[in-house]
């Protein structure tokens, strides 16, 4: 059954109401005030530069820690709404990073040790298959989940957005559970997509040269849950760079794997508006975006200056892993 969302939710297909949390006051104004202090004491530094310490917002700390388990055991992501006080682009991405770092340890995403990517077309006119970011372009239709780069995963995807698109760019989500369960009428697909493919090293290898590793599209968790790593474009790429295109075999069964998560009876559509954060399992969750219409023509973007009645689509990635269990 469909769940109306009150007006300060995304516009989502099914998502139990458990999949968004709104602070508290008291939680908003903790975030708040450290967001002012860290924007007034470190006004030019790199946001992922800075040391966080959440000791002085224990109220928002534990809210977030509350709402972990809908995360990591049940709906697998979650919506944070906006907080208020929150007005420029760099304060959303302060917010965002304080959210990261509550929920674990934010985790490097390219060669320049970048802990948090701002996510907006740069509009230089490179496609994913000519060897793009995704986060540098605005192409959609990639069903992918981010941990296809590197040899380890993530536990959380962390997306916050500074300014939403004119038109569309909706965040397309698919639970893995939900595909697997139909490949399991399927062995014969299943049993390649649980077999080794090549995955390159983009945006990640500190070589010259390209680095690739393999891994397998379905893997399961040691509970024996299913668990997913994919981007199609990357692996074709890989494969034909390394001179081992797919067989026929792996691609029939790429094929279907398409086919399945792009039924909508698998997907949840999340809309987000401007100050929301969608956090997802990244390993049990693919997820793409929807075509969109931006309001100006495509540039830098400097979140220090510019406002966000300026800038086209502008959303702050976080890759977070779990913080290793304290010592007993």
């Amino acid at each position: 059954m469909s769940i109306a969302p009150a007006l300060s939710r995304p516009r989502t297909l099914l998502a139990p109401d458990e999949a968004f949390h709104t602070f508290s006051s008291q939680a908003g104004g903790e975030v708040a005030a450290y967001v002012k202090e860290l924007g007034n004491s470190s006004p030019a530094a790199r946001v992922d530069s800075l040391d966080v310490d959440l000791s002085g917002c224990p109220t928002f700390t534990a809210e977030v820690e509350a709402s972990r388990a809908v995360i990591d055991s049940t709906a697998h992501f979650i919506v944070y709404d906006r907080i208020s006080g929150l007005d420029s682009l760099r304060d959303q991405a302060l917010y965002a990073w304080l959210l990261g770092a509550a929920l674990g340890r934010p985790m490097v995403q390219n060669t320049d040790g970048w802990r948090l990517i701002e996510v907006y077309d740069r509009g230089d006119h490179r496609t994913i298959a000519e060897g793009a970011r995704y986060h540098q372009t605005k192409q959609g239709s990639y069903m992918h989940n981010d941990a296809v780069n590197d040899v380890d995963p993530i536990d959380y995807l962390l997306l916050s957005c500074g300014q939403a698109a004119h038109l569309g760019g909706e965040s397309i989500l698919v639970d893995i559970k939900t595909v697997h369960d139909v490949l399991t009428g399927h062995p014969d697909v299943l049993e390649v997509l649980t077999g080794d493919f090549w995955f390159e090293k983009r945006g990640m290898s500190r070589s010259a040269e390209p680095e690739f590793f393999r891994s397998p599209v379905i893997r399961y968790s040691a509970d024996g849950e299913p668990l997913v790593r994919y981007f199609r474009t990357y692996i074709e790429v890989a494969h034909e760079k390394l001179g081992e295109p797919l067989t026929e075999r792996q691609r029939r069964a790429l094929d279907f794997f398409d086919a399945v998560h792009d039924q909508s009876s698998v997907q949840y559509r999340v809309l987000l508006g401007q100050g929301q954060t969608l956090v997802s399992a990244d390993d049990r969750f693919l997820h793409t975006r929807t075509a969109f219409v931006d309001r100006h023509q495509p540039r830098e973007i400097d979140i220090a200056v510019d406002r966000p009645e300026d800038v086209n689509r502008c959303m702050y990635r976080i890759w977070s892993s779990k913080q290793p269990a304290a010592a007993g």
